[in-house]
């Protein structure tokens, strides 16, 4: 059977090229998805509409948001200040007005000449015409300067009066773009506050705060998602007033309101462009909250963590430097860039593609760039970055080095050496600090046989209530393909148990499917299984291997217990052959096996691990002989003598067969019958 060589354990990174190029790179610059949707969303009309932005939770959404809308060059609008202004009718109601941006000051100014005029009943129409025009002739405004002429010029002014107050103002061209933190009612829709004189409590257009709906008008708001499932009244209130428009000022959550009931301010036109950033389950949680939110989202674009390798190299490289750079680190030369691209792909689990993590990747090169500082490097170089993920192993591994110490003293029982039948290694991952760390543990599995009309699989760990939904599924695949292989024409007549030995807490997952059905197929053969290997694989019913996850740790983990156990160049795993791409191992087990020293081999069908495990062919005589290398269908001479060799399949076919056509026990009436019949 073919294994890797050691070129195939690592991905092939190109020239990542030039980290002098001036070329700028962001997370946002990989985002096409996100790039499409905010550039509809920049030039939309539809009112107040909504994009919803799905991300992974150590994705920096808000940044990237940020970064999008700058690359976005949309067309330009007018954007407006809101000022609230007293009700010359009302008191109690005070209404806004619209001013353009930019304008306000002189538009101030202006009105503060105007009233001056009108205080001395001069003639006001030169300056109310001159205000009109600058703010495009708004028919509100007009009527509410001739009111305010009027109002001045019957002397119903207070000394201390405020007739305008402006309540929000934004840069002239340059649409607000806010995001909003720990989120309540107060500074998201704003409030109206009150104040207590002489034993009266009262309020006005003054004492109005806009919150961050109002002060986002014309522009664009970011909330998270998280926040708003977590105060359910903020979102039904925010999807109410995006659609009708309109965000009045009342607050339930104040009991003030009963107090002064009266003071109703005119509610305020949103124009707001809505970006929601969350997760999966965030959106999950809020369609369970609001089923009907659906109807709400305009836009949604997912922000993708996982890039092809090759069109992205120079890219990811420059998005390296860059963050450096973002963060005042030194910069990384370019064997520092190969390390961390390394990193990314290890991150991914695949040689052709990156896992943009930001996070994780900021932090090695963080402490990288903190090592070099203090060797006085004027760039951190590979060595530093390797320093730097072995001192981060160092700091996590506690688990790791306690487990490695029960191999040594021999305290969990496995073998990397020998023969056992029905015994098998298999691998796992252990997750510890939620899943910041995570390191392979290769575990001894057995399997027994016993006759038995039942026919079939004890899984002691479900039995136990020590295996998950997806465990118990392989499980039943494993019993699915026993019967597919050798139960087409009679049931099974046995029965085997599957232990996963020294096992103590839950466990899960369907990639001990192939390992457990290889340790079946052992004992009901009774052929030993070698021990120097271990296996990892997923299996369907009909025996092909499928991949599975975590692949590298797995690997690292039975590597390090056979390095525990002692070398002795014979040792290896196999593994899915679907699982090759995402080999990003430790160089130290690369030089292992460019060494010669472990040995990885990939399968695609459980025949072949069979015959790795046991060094005996895997086929049915009713199958006929596979020949891989004659397409016409015919039989090479090699395939032809393969045929008279002993093979698993036929040694457990006949075995059953036996045991189920054996003489069952003769029971009493049949003895009295042949007794008789015997004339004694």
């Amino acid at each position: 059977m073919k294994e890797l060589s050691w070129e195939m354990l690592r991905p092939a990174i190109a020239d990542i090229g030039s980290l002098d190029d001036e070329k700028k790179v962001t997370f946002a610059s990989f985002q096409k998805r996100a790039q499409s949707a905010v550039q509809e969303l920049v030039y939309t009309e539809m009112p107040n509409p909504v994009m919803l932005l799905l991300a992974s939770p150590d994705t920096d959404a808000e940044q990237c948001v940020r970064d999008l809308l700058t690359k976005c060059a949309g067309r330009k609008h007018q954007i407006y200040d809101i000022v609230y202004a007293e009700n010359l009718a009302d008191e109690l109601s005070p209404m806004w007005l619209h001013i353009k941006s930019g304008t306000t000051q002189e538009f101030f100014s202006l009105v503060q000449k105007l009233m001056k005029k009108a205080k001395f009943k001069l003639d006001q129409e030169e300056i109310l015409l001159k205000i009109l025009k600058k703010q495009d002739n708004d028919p509100k405004l007009e009527e509410y300067l001739t009111d305010l002429c009027n109002y001045i010029m019957q002397d119903r002014v207070k000394t201390d009066q405020v007739i305008l107050n402006l309540m929000v103002q934004h840069l002239p061209d340059r649409p607000p773009l806010l995001f909003g933190h720990d989120l309540t009612w107060k500074n998201l829709f704003g409030c109206v506050n009150y104040l207590t004189e002489n034993g009266t409590t009262y309020s006005s257009h003054e004492l109005l705060e806009p919150g961050l709906l109002r002060s986002a008008d014309g522009g664009y708001l970011v909330l998270r998602i998280s926040e708003l499932v977590h105060s359910p009244a903020l979102w039904f209130k925010l999807r109410h007033i995006l659609e009708s428009g309109l965000a009045g000022w009342e607050n339930p959550n104040e009991s003030v309101n009963s107090i002064i009931p009266f003071f109703a301010p005119e509610p305020t036109p949103v124009n707001v462009k809505l970006i929601l950033t969350g997760s999966y389950i965030d959106v999950a949680s809020l369609y369970s909250i609001d089923p009907e939110c659906g109807t709400a989202f305009y836009l949604r674009a997912d922000l993708m963590n996982c890039f092809p390798l090759k069109d992205n190299t120079h890219d990811l490289a420059l998005y390296l430097r860059d963050r450096c750079r973002l963060m005042r680190l030194l910069p990384p030369d370019a064997s520092a860039v190969t390390v961390l691209i390394e990193r990314a792909c290890r991150l991914a689990e695949n040689q052709t593609k990156f896992a943009l993590s930001e996070q994780e990747l900021c932090n090695i090169m963080r402490e990288a760039s903190g090592r070099g500082l203090r060797k006085e490097l004027k760039a951190f170089t590979a060595a530093e970055v390797r320093e730097t993920l072995d001192a981060r192993m160092f700091r996590a591994n506690t688990a790791l080095e306690e487990s490695g110490d029960m191999f040594r003293d021999k305290q969990i029982i496995l073998k990397t050496k020998g023969e056992v039948v029905g015994q098998i290694n298999g691998l796992s991952v252990i997750s510890t600090f939620g899943d910041d760390f995570e390191y392979g543990e290769p575990t001894r599995i057995t399997a027994t046989i016993h006759s038995g009309p039942e026919g079939g699989i004890s899984d002691v760990e479900h039995k136990a209530d020590l295996a998950g939904e997806i465990h118990t599924k392989a499980m039943m695949i494993i019993n699915g393909y026993l019967t597919h292989k050798f139960g087409n024409d009679y049931q099974l007549p046995v029965s085997a148990n599957l232990v996963f030995e020294q096992s103590y807490n839950e466990i899960d997952g369907d990639s001990a499917s192939l390992t457990g059905l290889c340790a079946i197929l052992s004992a009901l053969s009774e052929k030993p299984i070698k021990q120097q290997f271990a296996l990892t694989g997923s299996l369907d019913q009909l025996g092909n291997v499928q991949p599975v996850g975590g692949i590298n740790e797995k690997i690292e983990g039975f590597f390090r217990v056979c390095k525990i156990q002692g070398l002795t160049g014979e040792q290896g795993v196999i593994i899915p052959e679907s699982n090759v791409t995402s080999l990003v191992l430790d160089e130290e087990v690369v030089n292992a096996v460019r060494e010669g020293k472990f040995h990885i081999y990939p399968v695609s069908i459980i025949d072949e691990a069979v015959e790795i495990l046991t060094g005996v062919r895997a086929l049915l005589k009713e199958e006929g002989v596979r020949n891989k290398d004659d397409s016409k269908g015919g039989k090479s001479a090699k395939s032809q003598d393969a045929a008279c060799e002993e093979n698993i399949y036929d040694i457990i076919s006949d075995k059953l067969y036996e045991i189920d056509t054996r003489d069952d026990p003769v029971s009493l009436w049949d003895r009295i019958g042949q007794f008789f019949q015997r004339g004694d």
